[in-house]
């Protein structure tokens, strides 16, 4: 795979090197500014937290430029609040600044009893109860050739406060002596190249990303590691208006230093006053044994959740190496300019769209074992294409452990 990577890039640039011409033309302008709201209540219910409500607000094209505001307030049993912008102009249509704040008080992030791909079922986590989960992400974008030539720029930052730990029902485990806090921060920096028929809504062409991020470790217990990302996406049209699109991507975590791996120095880290209670001193076994791999081998991007492996959870396979393969059929059944006005929901409606795919992945800890074992989504969505720029998508994936909802507002590659 690698080498085909490395012969579609040298393909790219020596065809480049003799004409321009195949190169599609863009089928609009790539910087819309058509205004849009969306105002919208989201119930949530889950185990250990409760329930309750987040309200959803978001501003498309505001003041009729490409800046993108959204808002998330989180009221009932936990209780915080998000705020997203993207796409804001800083120069021209050239430079965008992107940013990512989020303070919530209460969050239940899901665990895995060990990390790969190997021997976990459907329920086999529990659930790390946190008093503090706060990310901050900022991101420059500089931009050539009508989108085509991509730069970014991002940083991010992450801090969190684990109290407690409970079973996958929300029942608690055990509360920790002293809550676990932990951070970290990265630099990162993305080429993506645009060979497409359209920025938003790509019909026909292809796009080629490569990433770097750099994971500082902020204290001495943490690694010192990188990834590298590397993404191809082929979009082939089908008649006049259908496309099939074809993705690879992959996700490798290099690690320069490692972090404290020695199992009594993580427990004592952990605090997790078990005693002689063997649901505890299990669940304190597992965090301590990914703790392990995580500083020894470092950590690559996630399968599950809205993008890659739809059928499960958001991050539901981690570890040093990612590879995915996914295909997806979008049949655009409708075309036309229709402004709609529902008071909480406001935008003009350009297409509407069902889509098709299936996906395959796999993770592993060493690049070795990568592709020893696959997991599967297959699915279908209806998609809502807006002259505001935003994709208004709903998915239904099912795979080996179920079926997932997905809600969202843009595509997954």
């Amino acid at each position: 795979m690698k080498k085909f990577i490395i012969g579609l890039l040298l393909l790219s640039h020596s065809t480049v090197s003799f004409s321009f011409d195949w190169i599609p033309e863009r089928r609009k302008d790539q910087n819309p500014t058509q205004p849009a709201h969306l105002i919208v209540p989201l119930p949530y219910s889950k185990p250990g937290i409760g329930d309750g409500v987040v309200m959803m607000a978001t501003v498309t094209n505001v003041a009729e430029t490409t800046a993108d505001i959204t808002a998330l307030l989180v009221t009932g049993d936990a209780m915080g609040s998000i705020i997203n912008g993207s796409e804001i102009p800083i120069y021209s249509d050239m430079l965008f600044f992107d940013f990512y704040l989020q303070r919530i008080d209460r969050a239940m992030v899901n665990h895995y009893s060990i990390r790969g791909i190997n021997n976990t079922g459907t329920y086999d986590f529990n659930l790390l109860d946190m008093s503090t989960a706060n990310e901050a992400d900022l991101e420059l974008n500089l931009t050539f050739f009508e989108r085509r030539l991509n730069l970014y720029y991002s940083y991010h930052n992450f801090e969190y406060q684990i109290d407690a730990i409970r079973d996958h029902d929300g029942n608690l485990i055990t509360d920790f002596g002293q809550p676990f806090k932990n951070s970290d921060s990265s630099d990162s920096f993305r080429l993506s190249v645009d060979l497409t028929d359209d920025y938003l809504d790509p019909r026909k062409g292809f796009r080629i990303g490569v990433a770097y991020q750099d994971n500082k470790a902020v204290n001495i217990n943490e690694p010192d590691f990188y990834t590298l990302d590397y993404n191809i996406l082929g979009y082939i049209p089908f008649g006049q208006l259908d496309t099939l699109v074809l993705t690879y991507y992959q996700s490798d975590a290099r690690v320069q230093r490692k972090g404290n791996t020695d199992p009594t120095s993580i427990r004592a880290e952990l605090d997790m006053n078990c005693g002689t209670d063997t649901q505890c001193l299990s669940a304190e076994q597992e965090l301590v044994d990914n703790f392990i791999n995580a500083r020894t081998y470092g950590t690559s991007s996630a399968l599950g959740g809205d993008l890659r492996l739809r059928s499960f959870p958001q991050g539901r396979y981690q570890g040093a190496h990612t590879a995915f393969i996914g295909a997806e059929y979008r049949w655009n059944f409708k075309q036309e300019a229709k402004p709609f006005d529902y008071f909480i929901w406001k935008d003009v409606r350009t297409g509407l769209q069902v889509a098709f795919f299936a996906e395959i992945g796999t993770v592993s800890e060493t690049a070795s074992q990568l592709w020893d074992e696959t997991r599967h989504s297959y699915g279908a969505g209806f998609r809502l294409i807006a002259a505001s720029g935003a994709v208004y998508r709903f998915d239904l994936a099912v795979g080996d452990e179920g079926a997932e909802q997905i809600l969202i507002f843009e595509y997954p590659w």
